[in-house]
């Protein structure tokens, strides 16, 4: 729960337009969730055996529900173990680790919207 500023916006499709920086994945792109790394809870780029970080804590960007993705703010500060990789992602209509997600067709909406300074407010 809180509100995080909206402040960068990926996808593994082309970058559908709007006021944040966007970065179009493919298979190097990974969010690192290891804690014991200077790369926590950041977008890095490198091939799985080459990564400075732990890739089995952290996620590869290529997959369906990052199709668009914004990242949420959460955990600014890189604090281990105050979590990491939270988006505001395409669903695959499931539920998610604590993400938000929403059909794509709506997101790519939001992002067209988007500019900096954005927040989104989570409440139960």
């Amino acid at each position: 729960m809180g509100v995080y500023s909206l402040d960068s916006a990926f996808g593994t499709a082309p970058n559908p337009g709007g006021g944040l920086p966007y970065t179009q994945v493919g298979p190097n792109h990974w969010w690192s969730g290891d804690d014991n790394s200077p790369t926590f809870n950041s977008m890095q780029v490198c091939q799985k055996s080459q990564c400075p970080f732990s890739t089995a804590d952290s996620e590869n960007l290529q997959i369906p529900q990052y199709k668009h993705s914004v990242v949420m703010g959460v955990n600014k500060a890189k604090v281990p173990g105050k979590g990491s990789a939270f988006f505001f992602h395409t669903t695959d209509g499931g539920p998610t680790a604590g993400c938000v997600a929403i059909d794509d067709a709506t997101l790519v909406q939001i992002i067209r919207w988007l500019r900096p300074g954005a927040v989104i407010a989570i409440a139960k």
